[in-house]
């Protein structure tokens, strides 16, 4: 190695360690989670998804009977923000959250855009198939119907005062019964954020 390699070399090597020692582990709620003022961040999403879930469940627009779970699918959640949200991220959290419940249990098996996972259908393709041992193929009848569907929208306001810059998001969710076609629960979640613009990206 030159002597203009080791310069440089012995120039960036405190730079490189200063830099791997800053990273950190933090609570994925915490304050010290890094807040963009116009999107949606991981804190936003457990806050929504907490209040949401507390909110149905305190509701009582879903029961069990005798100790067995309602059956949910999942609707459309639209995305009427300026950026491309991940919709999963929030409806995972509150599946999660139901399913840990006993209240309720999420198929897979239906979906308004097909279901999410297509192995329900695809295994029963499989009864014209001889090759599988037909006697460990599901018969018909076996696949649950959903009692609900959750669906809604989440919706983003900007304002701008001088250099202070604030975004709202509203998380709307409604459960609908699938029998008598009635919105059985319905809430918002609203977060609101602020930041100086010199602070944030739009």
């Amino acid at each position: 190695m030159n002597a203009f390699a080791k310069t440089i070399t012995t120039a960036l090597l405190p730079a490189l360690a200063l830099g791997c020692a800053s990273a950190k582990y933090i609570d994925e709620g915490g304050d010290d989670s890094i807040v963009n003022v116009g999107q949606i961040n991981t804190q936003d999403w457990i806050h929504a998804a907490d209040q949401l879930t507390q909110s149905l469940l305190l509701s009582g627009g879903i029961q069990s009977v005798a100790g067995k779970p309602k059956i949910l699918m999942i609707g459309r959640i639209k995305n009427n923000t300026s950026t491309h949200i991940d919709t999963d991220s929030l409806m995972k959290k509150i599946r999660v959250a139901l399913n840990k419940s006993g209240r309720a249990l999420t198929t897979t098996a239906v979906g308004l855009d097909g279901p999410e996972d297509a192995s329900s259908k695809a295994v029963r393709e499989l009864r014209s198939d001889d090759e599988f041992n037909q006697e460990t193929i599901p018969s018909k009848g076996n696949l649950v119907s959903p009692d609900y569907s959750l669906s809604g929208k989440i919706i983003q306001n900007n304002a701008r005062a001088g250099r202070i810059k604030q975004s709202e998001f509203a998380f709307q969710l409604s459960l609908t019964d699938l029998k008598t076609g009635l919105a059985v629960w319905e809430e918002e979640k609203l977060i609101v954020k602020q930041g100086a613009r010199a602070a944030v990206g739009w």
